[in-house]
């Protein structure tokens, strides 16, 4: 799982509505702004609570694609369940964003239920994964600040944690080793992520190293 300037397909389609971002006090919001040399590649919005977290991820690329996401929060910091939506906007004078695909994955223990749209008809597929697994999307530095802060949750294995790529279903583990009093070294397959972390596991800024990426948190 790498960087690219397209966003990754999600696993499947679906039809559930993706709740819309709600209207109370947040425990925690910001933005984080993900740089490729001096041009900027993505931006995140997102609000967390303590039971769960919504953003809106904007890929800066030709079809102006956006990701809009509503995870829950378990209180062993893991993710049961997310809803993510995609829009495009190749025109610039579209006054609405096409919707282009739908997915909702609900965790059970070891597996991971994809609720989905095909050919007008509503299916479920089910696929292998691990148990606390968290769900990755390319780009999304809100969700891996879910990931660090999995791991430091009581019972969970404070150096590792499984993500479930929803880009095709796969899950890999993940190895999360500190770097110094502030900052911790995130391996996901060959690429390696710097983050910057407070006491909390909140993620303040970052970088992959090998891609001369550069992640600012606003």
């Amino acid at each position: 799982m790498s960087y690219s300037y397209r966003a990754h397909h999600l696993v499947l389609l679906l039809t559930l509505p993706i709740a819309p971002l709600a209207a109370q006090a947040p425990a925690d919001s910001g933005t984080f702004v993900v740089r490729h040399g001096e041009d900027t590649v993505a931006t995140e919005r997102f609000t967390r609570r303590d039971t769960n977290i919504e953003g809106v991820l904007a890929i800066h690329n030709s079809r102006n694609t956006s990701q809009r996401y509503t995870a829950v929060i378990g209180p062993d910091a893991t993710v049961p369940m997310i809803d993510v939506a995609v829009r495009e906007d190749a025109d610039s004078g579209r006054v609405k964003q096409k919707l282009v695909q739908r997915a909702r994955v609900i965790f059970r223990e070891d597996s991971a239920a994809v609720d989905a749209v095909i050919s007008q008809n509503i299916e479920t597929r089910v696929f292998g994964t691990q148990r606390g697994a968290i769900p990755y999307l390319n780009m999304s530095f809100a969700l891996l600040e879910q990931a660090v802060r999995r791991t430091r949750a009581p019972g969970a294995v404070a150096d590792a944690v499984p993500f479930f790529n929803l880009g095709g279903g796969q899950t890999l583990s993940a190895k999360v080793m500190p770097v110094g009093t502030d900052s911790v070294a995130l391996d996901i397959g060959k690429v390696e992520y710097r983050l910057k972390v407070d006491g909390k596991g909140r993620v303040l800024g970052g970088a992959i190293p090998s891609q001369n990426v550069l992640v600012e948190r606003r």
